[in-house]
């Protein structure tokens, strides 16, 4: 395991006209983050230079490259996903401007498949990172949110927005598998020994969702090794502070745990896509054209999931490394009752 390698964070740039590019420059001028990864930005160097002109930041120092191999490690990296000359409009969402963030995003998930960069972070777009994971990336498993700071997790176990649709889009099958993707998430992402999960209720009070599908995914994935608790209140579960005892919380649906989440959380939370082979992050907004070229966005919540992929990637190969080399087996059958003991070998027999 090399605890020293740095690893490559490639950042798709988003959406040109909306906050992205701000952020972008504010998180890449802390010249620490060169000192634990090696940026690649997905996106286009003049659209960098257009708003750092506009917001009157400092100027990065920027490596323009063609592919990832030619990346330098003491300097922001760009690769320019187009030739075209991109007109920026800021604070207006435009069809061009939407085609740029696509563009941007493929090329990355593009070399996040060929294993060309180690993590990827996805700037504001204006579509839902979770919702393109699943066919970008051609998993066979769907990705699902999870919301992150330092004190909480909450997961969304559908795309569904309300509980309505949450009933019409969950089963029993798929929270059992929610469930045993969070834990196996929680243990190999984030290093937590034997995580706790809180399950919120659908209904209050519950109902037929609650008693034939929510209740019997619990016993599943509890019989599976997960230690998963509920279902809990939504409103009794985070006014009585519950939820600090658990190490994460799967809500059923997005008003749900995006509620919750951005109601107890700070702006440095950040999203992370659990359930998919490959580490994916994004801040905890999407393209903000109001606060655009006005620099009044702080980066806190892109430096977060920048540190947050790093950290996840330096975990997973802690995990890797210690698989690969299990302990020997320490226990032995004692034999049957009449075996002798030979004390006769030597004792450097013992070290054989």
């Amino acid at each position: 395991m090399d605890e020293h390698k740095l690893i490559k964070i490639g950042i798709a740039h988003g959406n040109p006209n909306g906050i992205a590019s701000e952020l972008i420059l504010k998180t890449l001028n802390d010249a620490h983050l060169l000192e634990i990864c090696t940026p690649i930005v997905y996106g286009s160097s003049k659209v960098l230079a257009y708003h750092r002109k506009a917001i009157e930041v400092p100027p990065l120092n920027i490596n323009n490259i063609a592919k990832v191999e030619d990346a330098d490690v003491k300097r922001v990296n760009v690769i320019n996903v187009t030739q075209l000359e991109i007109r920026v409009e800021i604070g207006k969402a435009t069809p061009e401007s939407a085609r740029y963030a696509d563009m941007a995003l493929l090329r990355a998930v593009e070399d996040l498949q060929n294993n060309l960069i180690d993590a990827l972070v996805i700037a504001p777009t204006s579509i839902d990172p979770v919702l393109l994971m699943h066919p970008l990336l051609n998993t066979p498993q769907e990705g699902f949110q999870i919301w992150v700071n330092d004190t909480l997790r909450i997961a969304i176990a559908t795309t569904a927005m309300n509980s309505s649709d949450a009933s019409a889009a969950m089963t029993q099958q798929s929270i059992t598998a929610k469930l045993i993707a969070l834990h196996a998430g929680l243990t190999n992402d984030f290093m937590v020994l034997n995580p706790r999960i809180a399950v919120l209720a659908l209904n209050t009070p519950a109902g037929k969702e609650e008693h034939e599908i929510i209740v019997p995914a619990i016993r599943a994935a509890s019989d599976k090794g997960v230690q998963c608790f509920g279902v809990y209140d939504l409103e009794t579960f985070f006014a009585s502070e519950e939820y600090k005892k658990f190490d994460a919380i799967l809500a059923l649906c997005q008003d749900q745990g995006k509620t919750i989440f951005h109601t107890l959380a700070k702006e440095e939370n950040s999203l992370y896509i659990g359930g998919i082979p490959h580490i994916v992050a994004s801040p905890n907004f999407y393209s903000t054209f109001e606060q655009a070229g006005k620099n009044a966005t702080p980066p806190d919540s892109l430096r977060n999931a920048i540190y947050m992929a790093v950290d996840i990637y330096h975990n997973r190969q802690t995990n890797a490394y210690i698989r690969r080399n299990p302990l020997k087996k320490q226990y032995f059958e004692r034999g049957s009752d009449n075996e002798k003991l030979d004390l006769t070998k030597d004792d450097s027999a013992l070290n054989d």
